[in-house]
């Protein structure tokens, strides 16, 4: 019997109302993803979410090489995006793998907005899910990414 690892949860507040916050995430990836966060080995030169479910998110390098990370499974502009997340423990693109990445665009008040992403079906690593887990759970981690992704937002 496969047991569920609890999913990774966090949220930030941005000062920008759904749609641009939706936005910013999705089509602008590239201006506030963390340089580091990447598995090719070039550094980035363009992060792509190909804009419908079925849709490839992977990553441009600069010498001309690609590294997928996923593909869109939920596409619903501007409240939310699933991606699936296909990284293994070793940090290369496992087609086998599936966990996913769940990311929803709240209202809060006028013109801002509460970003919650949930990283679920840790299971999915198998004997290394706990160790993914406390992985993703560092300050290093989706929390790193998700105060990248405030500090690209306009104010």
């Amino acid at each position: 019997m496969t047991r569920t690892v609890d999913a990774v949860r966090r949220e930030i507040t941005v000062d920008v109302g759904p749609a641009t916050a939706f936005e910013i995430f999705t089509a602008d990836m590239t201006s506030w993803w963390p340089a580091d966060h990447h598995i090719g080995a070039a550094p980035i030169e363009q992060i792509v979410v190909e804009p419908a479910p079925g849709g490839r998110w992977y990553t441009r390098h600069t010498d001309g090489s690609e590294t997928s990370t996923g593909f869109v499974t939920v596409w619903e502009p501007p409240t939310r995006l699933v991606v699936t997340w296909q990284i293994g423990a070793d940090w290369t693109f496992d087609p086998d793998l599936v966990t996913s990445v769940d990311v929803r665009f709240h209202p809060v008040g006028e013109g801002r907005t509460r970003v919650v992403l949930e990283h679920r079906g840790l299971e999915a690593y198998g004997a290394q899910a706990e160790a993914m887990r406390t992985t993703f759970e560092d300050p290093g981690a989706w929390s790193a990414t998700l105060a990248a992704y405030a500090s690209g937002v306009p104010r």
